[in-house]
């Protein structure tokens, strides 16, 4: 196995270049990335660099030099294929938290699956770290930030439509994560051997 162990490295500049000028956009971003680092040791190496640079990456698309069809995870993912040609990392960017819900209303459907949609616990873990962190990069319940997104977004049909049509699979998404936490406490609860 090849581990781009500077994976994350190169997604932070990119990130950073093109993402700080936004305010909350990229205070949202960072926050994402503290609760993907957060939750790294529940994955092998490879995963860990994944899930740290598609956190790093997820919104890159709302960046206005790259908004070419108006929707962020297909931006975002046309370039990450081409800047760090990666396929996985573009891929977890184009499909994160459900993306295709919206891409169908938007009709971009067909775009969107020229990129794998990566069914693992790593999209599932990007989906809560989206899904569970504020636009100002504080954490937050999943139901809070369903919540916050439809009021932000109510005056746009598709936005909030999307949201509405994707929150139960969502909410299987952040479960399975919060299953695969609750799992790796309750291991190493019993690893220190506390009766």
């Amino acid at each position: 196995m090849n581990i781009d162990k500077y994976l994350p490295e190169r997604a932070s500049e990119h990130a950073a270049a093109l993402l700080s000028p936004l305010g909350n956009r990229w205070l949202h971003v960072q926050g994402v990335v503290q609760r993907a680092y957060s939750m790294r040791t529940l994955f092998e190496e490879e995963d860990q660099h994944y899930l740290i640079a598609a956190a790093y990456l997820h919104d890159i698309g709302y960046a206005p030099s790259l908004n070419k069809t108006g929707f962020h995870p297909l931006d975002g993912a046309n370039y990450v294929i081409q800047t760090l040609r990666d396929v996985r990392l573009a891929s977890l960017v184009a499909h994160h938290s459900e993306a295709a819900f919206e891409a169908r209303l938007r009709g971009y459907a067909h775009a969107l699956h020229a990129f794998p949609h990566e069914h693992s616990v790593v999209a599932d873990a990007l989906t809560f770290c989206d899904m569970t962190t504020n636009p100002e990069g504080k954490p937050i319940s999943f139901e809070e930030r369903i919540a916050e997104i439809l009021c932000r977004y109510r005056e746009k049909y598709i936005v909030s439509q999307s949201i509405r049509q994707a929150t139960p699979t969502l909410s299987r998404d952040i479960e399975r994560t919060k299953q695969k936490l609750h799992q790796h406490e309750m291991n190493a609860f019993n690893k220190v051997g506390v009766i």
